[in-house]
């Protein structure tokens, strides 16, 4: 019987159209379990070492196809690498400059004035999808 996360994962795979294979759901568990923002290669370096050997093409096609369908960021660091966060909901990302890394801030307080705001001053033919804002530090 499979776990509940691992239903969750499957459910969410599903949901945006794609078929649910286990290396689909071995990365986005494992990219859920990373707050680092890794990139791909740092990813498959974590996948090995739980013991899912993927070759990085195949790894980079996932994230691709996740990121088309929204269920993952994608985003540069501050030496143009590309990275990744399965965390989909509204929050912050700071740049730390010195050290490469990529924080979270979570203030709901912000998500809700900034969505008021530009609802309010968007021309009408344009709806608000998603907010990011990044700040570098």
């Amino acid at each position: 019987m499979k776990s509940k996360q691992i239903q969750l994962f499957t459910d969410m795979i599903r949901g945006a159209g794609l078929k649910a294979t286990p290396q689909r759901i071995g990365v986005l568990k494992v990219l859920s379990e990373m707050t680092s923002h890794p990139s791909a290669e740092m990813l498959m370096e974590t996948l090995e070492n739980q013991g899912n050997i993927m070759s990085v093409g195949t790894i980079y096609n996932i994230l691709e196809t996740f990121s088309e369908k929204g269920l993952i960021l994608k985003l540069k660091d501050n030496q143009e690498v590309m990275r990744f966060d399965a965390n989909t909901k509204f929050h912050v990302h700071i740049y730390n400059e010195k050290d490469n890394r990529i924080c979270d801030y979570f203030d709901p307080e912000l998500e809700v004035l900034l969505s008021g705001y530009f609802e309010e001053k968007l021309p009408e033919q344009f709806s608000l999808n998603r907010i990011e804002l990044s700040l570098y530090a």
